[in-house]
């Protein structure tokens, strides 16, 4: 076992700095952690988990400042034998800010735009996330740092790309979802009620990503946290 001890009792449900209802958990699985790092949550540095999910050993983040069991990290086995866990779709959210969506057409000269776009992305250090390719073209998103040069190389290639700024990734992260009906409509339906346009949206075996206003981010994680009751979860 290896304690690692920060300023946070230890990995909540989602950022208490946007969720007032954000709620600690007792366990969570390496690859939900390793997930919910990549994907903003800072309490953890993922390359940590990684090397810790390599040698099985299993990792329990804590408070500096307290006496508190803090949040487990370990296999999805070993965790199933906490109680509660096995029960949960969604063990929570993050989301990361600062982002740029990009569409290019496949219209013009180009005879395969899509491997001239990112080609052009790639030789100028450019980083490339939330990708869709189409036969109609490309969808991808950038920082929104590295927007200006990204639209001004397309501009070059003879592209016309259409570009929305300051948008924000949400991932809704947890082991249980995989094969289970019904957790996109969730997601669907939460953001819907709240009149929350999603931009884009991408999935794997444990998260769902959705890409909406940053505007709209705050509303959007917590009707989220409460669509899948994540204040319930321990």
């Amino acid at each position: 076992m290896v304690d690692i001890y920060t300023d946070v009792d230890g990995i909540l449900t989602a950022d208490p700095r946007v969720v007032s209802e954000a709620r600690q958990l007792a366990v969570v699985s390496y690859d939900e952690i390793c997930n919910m790092a990549h994907n903003g949550a800072k309490v953890i540095h993922p390359r940590a988990v990684e090397i810790a999910m390599r040698a099985g050993i299993p990792v329990r983040v804590r408070s500096t400042f307290s006496d508190g069991e803090g949040t487990l990290v370990t296999h999805a086995n070993a965790a199933e034998g906490h109680i509660g866990w096995s029960d949960r779709t969604v063990t929570g959210l993050a989301h990361v800010k600062g982002v740029t969506q990009i569409a290019v057409s496949a219209g013009g000269a180009s005879l395969n735009p899509q491997l001239e776009v990112f080609r052009a992305m790639a030789r100028n250090g450019i980083s490339v996330d939330f990708i869709n390719v189409m036969p109609a073209g490309v969808l991808y998103t950038v920082t929104d740092f590295d927007a200006p040069l990204a639209e001004k190389l397309l501009a070059e290639m003879g592209f016309e790309p259409r570009v929305r700024t300051g948008c924000a990734k949400v991932s809704v992260i947890g082991g249980g979802m995989n094969g289970e009906p019904g957790v996109m409509a969730k997601i669907v339906e939460a953001l819907a009620e709240r009149q929350i346009p999603i931009l884009q949206s991408a999935d794997s075996n444990t998260t769902i990503w959705v890409l909406v206003q940053e505007e709209d981010m705050a509303a959007a994680l917590t009707a989220l946290h409460s669509a899948f009751a994540l204040h319930a979860v321990s």
